[in-house]
């Protein structure tokens, strides 16, 4: 019993969390975005996250936009599991016991290569293709900030996109980023035509038009050394001729 009394003692008289834009109403939490690499994505560890809000317009059907919190620091936030965060994710994380902690449910496995549900294209090689992807940017600055890495899902097509007739449903971003040459927002569009995937960009309004589909930026061939269906992996592509030598960019499974 004293020791219950004390841990209640303690927990009311916690100091608040660690970010100061949060809501002082039930428990805390916030929406965050993974930015560690390497070994810090494990189970048990932790990693460093980007506070999130949700912007667009609050209408069943449209896109929301998740973009980093102003001037929000990055936050440590403890990786529950059952798999490890993956850089780009958007994790939800809670304040429990004087620490942040996040979980991610999808585990791997399945077909495709990866966890969750997997979706063909026509006329692409791949006969599945899991439907929510990682791409991981090495080097974000490479090329005024054209690569940036984030999650792509395949859903429903916005309707701010229906002129560049993508389809009813493809790869898009879940996330956009703004493009320093323009001021424009974008969101990244992957498609694929017979053994290649291919990149680009999708501006819902930009100064050659509104929508606008850019070029293809960097390309991935499906039967070279790196790049597989099965289990799906991008890991050896290049950017558009001219580009900065520093973009590499993968895409894997969530």
């Amino acid at each position: 019993m004293t020791d219950d009394l004390t841990r209640l003692r303690l927990l009311n008289s916690a100091p608040p969390p660690p970010w100061p834009g949060l809501s002082s109403r039930g428990s805390p939490a916030f929406i965050g975005k993974v930015t560690s690499t390497g070994p810090a994505l494990a189970v048990g560890k932790f990693a460093a996250l980007t506070p999130q809000i949700a912007t667009g317009a609050e209408v069943a059907g449209t896109a929301a936009i998740l973009t980093a919190q102003s001037g929000a620091p990055s936050v440590l936030v403890y990786q529950l599991g059952p798999a490890p965060f993956s850089t780009g994710d958007f994790i939800p994380c809670r304040f429990v016991d004087y620490r942040w902690v996040g979980e991610r449910m999808t585990t791997g496995g399945g077909g495709g290569g990866g966890g969750g549900t997997t979706t063909g294209l026509p006329s692409c090689y791949c006969p599945s293709i899991p439907e929510t992807l990682t791409m991981v940017s090495r080097d974000p600055n490479c090329n005024y900030k054209m690569f940036q890495s984030c999650t792509i899902q395949y859903q429903a097509t916005p309707a701010v996109f229906a002129p560049l007739n993508l389809g009813a449903n493809a790869f898009i971003s879940t996330t956009s980023f703004l493009d320093p040459l323009t001021g424009s927002l974008f969101f990244y569009l992957l498609t694929c035509q017979y053994n290649q995937f291919s990149l680009t960009r999708l501006y819902p309004t930009s100064p050659y038009g509104s929508p606008y589909r850019d070029g293809v930026l960097y390309t991935w061939l499906v039967g070279g050394y790196g790049n597989t269906c099965s289990p799906f992996h991008l890991d050896n592509g290049s950017a558009y001729p001219g580009s900065d030598v520093t973009c590499f960019v993968t895409i894997d499974p969530a």
